[in-house]
């Protein structure tokens, strides 16, 4: 009795399995319809163990080559055009990186290296028409300084190593954080809305 209630447990899981891959099939076929036109295909999971049914219902798929799984880390990155605008913030903060203590009277702190290769790190993460506009200065305090000042709006950005502190004017309203963690999404954002 033992056997076949082990043997009945299987079938069931069995049963679910291919279930659910044939739902994971339809749905994904339902949605990409035109699959055989497609070059490429990218698709985020948040549950690990349900990759191998994805990856079985993907192969099972007519005109699907090869079904290539990579971790997070593996992605590739959005490549982003980077013009005159990234060049002269790029260079600007790797001029700005060699200055050395007392570079502004003898309180005057070098630049913090870590503020200057996190900003270089969203740098390379930011669309060009984001950039306009845009001026590095360096801080007394070791910080780096982004100014803006465009037609619409008036905005400043101290990047330490840890914090962003920054304000913008934007259609009469003012906004102000002192000190949001410097991250490249926080950055990314901070221009989004001064430009958006």
């Amino acid at each position: 009795m033992g056997k076949s209630y082990e043997d009945f447990g299987k079938r069931q899981r069995k049963k679910q399995k291919n279930f659910a891959e044939s739902e994971i099939s339809c749905n994904f076929a339902q949605k990409v319809k035109n699959i055989s036109d497609m070059a490429q295909l990218l698709v985020t999971v948040s549950d690990n163990a349900q990759l191998p049914h994805l990856r079985t219902a993907i192969r099972q798929l007519r005109g699907v080559e090869q079904v290539a799984m990579l971790r997070k880390m593996d992605v590739p990155r959005k490549v982003l055009t980077q013009g005159k605008a990234h060049k002269e913030l790029l260079e600007r903060a790797e001029s700005l990186g060699k200055l050395a203590e007392g570079w502004d009277g003898s309180d005057s702190k070098a630049i913090a290296p870590q503020s200057i290769r996190k900003f270089k790190t969203a740098l390379g993460k930011v669309e060009e028409k984001l950039l306009q506009g845009w001026v590095l200065f360096p801080d007394a305090h070791g910080y780096l300084y982004l100014d803006y000042t465009g037609s619409n709006a008036v905005a400043g950005i101290t990047m330490t190593g840890e914090r962003l502190i920054y304000f913008f004017k934007k259609d009469g309203k003012t906004v102000k954080n002192d000190g949001a963690a410097f991250t490249t999404r926080n950055l990314l954002s901070i221009l989004e809305r001064v430009h958006g």
